[in-house]
C-alpha cells in the first residue's frame, strides 16, 4: 500500500481512502459502488485497488462486462438515453455509444429533446 510522507495529510488522507478501498472490495462491493462512493473513475479504481493488492480480474483496463446488445439497442430505440442504459447496466457511457456505433444504430442528436 501507499506509504504516506510524514507529515502530509493530503498524502494519510489517500492512504486512508485506498485502504478502505481494498477493505470494500474484500467485503464483497463491486468496482462501480467502490467508484462511486469514492467519487472516482472505474478505470482510477480499479488502478488503486491493483496498485495496493487487491485481486481483480484482470481483462484490458477495468472490468469486462457481457451486455446483450440486442437488448441495449432496443433499450435506445425504444427512448431510452445513452446515459441511462449505461447506468441502468453499470458501464461507461462510452461503452454503450461504442456497441450502438457498432451496430449503425442511427443516433438521437445530443442534449435531449429541442423544443423551437
Amino acid at each position: 500500500m501507499d506509504m504516506p510522507e510524514h507529515g502530509d495529510p493530503e498524502a494519510a488522507r489517500r492512504t486512508d481512502r485506498n485502504r478502505r478501498m481494498v477493505q470494500d472490495w474484500q467485503n464483497g462491493a463491486s468496482i462501480t459502488q467502490i467508484a462511486q462512493k469514492y467519487g472516482l473513475s472505474l478505470n482510477w479504481t480499479g488502478a488503486l485497488l491493483r496498485q495496493n493488492g487487491a485481486d481483480l480480474p484482470t481483462i484490458g483496463r477495468g472490468i469486462k462486462r457481457d451486455l446483450d446488445s440486442e437488448e441495449v439497442v432496443d433499450s435506445y430505440l425504444d427512448g431510452a438515453t445513452v446515459r441511462e442504459i449505461a447506468d441502468a447496466h453499470e458501464v461507461s457511457y462510452g461503452k454503450i455509444y461504442r456497441l450502438l456505433q457498432q451496430h449503425r444504430v442511427p443516433m438521437r442528436p445530443r442534449g435531449g429533446r429541442q423544443t423551437r
